[in-house]
């Protein structure tokens, strides 16, 4: 994803002088950002860090001139680019893929238009043979299937490398980057910040780089700039994930979930269909009041396996029961804001999921107020939009939303990815908590291998759509058997 911009000189290549921005609220202006100044220079790598709410996106959004219509800079011109050829890139790579993807468009096409702005490759082979290239380059295996591929057939990991791609095929002065390895496995964030740093070091470009984890971008960056509260700080200590203690439950032996001997397979095509295998034989148990976990690579097949879970996929091989029926599970996906519809208030949110339970009783409002209360919400949120709530009350919300037609099992697909450490913390104790009230199951997608460790009973570890191990989780961390959970587990 590309900005272009005419330039001439030399370094530096990005001034930011006393930048401020503000909120328009009625007679008064709210200031969001205060006047916050850095340098970047040709080869120069700057990490902007700080709690959600510190101002880091703001910051970037006012770089790229992308800011919302009630947000404003200060009157005077604190943002200046430096010229130092007759025409410069400045590429952004953002947070989340799949709202900058399009969807109607196949994923290489989309990386031929970035191909198109920069290259002067005479034919169309050799740009085809190039974007392969950089598909392999930020570690997607099966390149021509990716190239070939919509949005929606791929995982959040494989997208987000896709608009990597896009941005450093340009061989941009300037990378911004908002939060670029949010949605990759441990691994792979290694793969990707040390492609990213290594082109931006071979053509010279400076770098900015937005992330919440100080711990991670501190070995890859230069300079680090604190932000808290919108102003520029001196240090901000890293966030540990430090979840409150786990509920022990009485060894329950009732299974809620049993899956044998699954797999999917997609069909592409018509005249000559091709076909990819997602799952492979998958067997897995969850029993009731447990926490499973299952981790893997970017790829894996993890979210396909929450969308079978879920009756999203409908054909398969192999059998899923539930014990009970009615304990059918719940979603609670990756990006709170995209899986609530932004037309309907909270209060409308839980009656169209209670609706379904043909019980007049669960729609009157104190019934509503205790499920908001099981999320530590209060009464007021019932009569806000989506987009009047944080990131972490959006997810809290959706949390609401999911149990609030009394599952027997949630399933949280990367769920978490999307929030700073201390959003996710105050999750994960969250969810502590309904497990203690309530004895739901659990299933945890992620990448975070960390978070996994804490909070689940058993992990699964997934590979190439196989479960390649599994067991009790002190097991598996202390004793690990097969070579791809020794790779994942070495990055902890």
């Amino acid at each position: 994803m590309g900005l272009n911009l005419k330039n001439e000189a030399v370094s530096p290549i990005l001034t930011v002088d006393n930048l401020s921005v503000f909120r328009k609220k009625d007679k008064e202006n709210v200031s969001l950002l205060h006047s916050l100044s850095f340098t970047i220079s040709q080869n120069e790598r700057v990490g902007l860090v700080g709690h959600s709410g510190s101002g880091k996106s703001i910051t970037m959004k006012a770089i790229l001139d992308i800011l919302p219509e009630n947000l404003f800079i200060s009157k005077n011109n604190p943002i200046i680019f430096h010229k130092n050829s007759d025409f410069q890139v400045v590429s952004f790579i953002p947070q989340n893929a799949q709202l900058n993807l399009n969807p109607l468009i196949t994923c290489g096409n989309q990386l031929l238009e970035s191909v198109n702005l920069v290259s002067k490759l005479a034919t169309k082979r050799e740009k085809y043979v190039q974007c392969i290239d950089w598909l392999e380059k930020v570690g997607l295996i099966d390149a021509v299937r990716i190239f070939n591929s919509y949005p929606h057939e791929l995982s959040g990991g494989q997208l987000q490398r896709i608009t990597i791609a896009m941005a450093l095929i340009q061989k941009p002065s300037l990378i911004l980057a908002d939060e670029p390895t949010t949605a990759l496995d441990p691994i792979l964030q290694q793969q990707v910040l040390t492609l990213l740093f290594t082109l931006a070091d071979s053509i010279q470009a400076g770098v900015l780089i937005i992330s919440h984890d100080v711990h991670l971008i501190s070995k890859w960056t230069n300079t680090l700039i604190y932000l808290d509260k919108g102003k520029k700080v001196d240090f901000i200590p890293p966030y540990q994930l430090q979840p409150t203690g786990q509920v022990q439950l009485v060894d329950n032996k009732e299974i809620v979930l049993s899956i044998k001997n699954v797999s999917v397979n997609f069909r592409k095509g018509w005249f000559r269909p091709t076909y990819f295998t997602a799952l492979s034989n998958i067997s897995l148990t969850i029993k009731k009041g447990e926490s499973v976990g299952v981790i893997g690579v970017s790829g894996s097949g993890k979210s396909t396996l929450a969308k079978l879970i879920c009756g999203l996929i409908p054909h398969y091989e192999g059998t899923i029961f539930y014990n009970n029926p009615k304990d059918k599970g719940q979603m609670i996906f990756q990006n709170p804001f995209l899986s609530l519809n932004p037309k309907f208030r909270v209060e409308e949110t839980f009656i169209s999921s209670l609706k379904t339970l043909k019980n007049k009783s669960l729609l009157r409002r104190d019934n509503l107020i205790k499920i908001l209360d099981l999320v530590g919400l209060d009464e007021s949120f019932l009569s806000k939009f989506p987009q009047e709530c944080s990131g972490g009350e959006q997810q809290r919300i959706a949390i609401a939303r999911a149990i609030c037609v009394n599952p027997g099992l949630l399933i949280l697909d990367e769920s978490l990815a999307s929030l700073d450490i201390e959003r996710q913390v105050s999750i994960v104790n969250l969810l502590n908590e309904i497990k203690h009230k309530i004895n739901i199951s659990m299933l945890f997608i992620s990448h975070d291998i960390n978070m996994v460790m804490e909070v689940c009973d058993y992990v699964y570890v997934l590979s190439s759509g196989s479960v390649i191990e599994s067991g009790k989780t002190k097991e598996l961390r202390d004793y690990p058997k097969t070579e791809g959970t020794k790779r994942l587990l070495a990055h902890i």
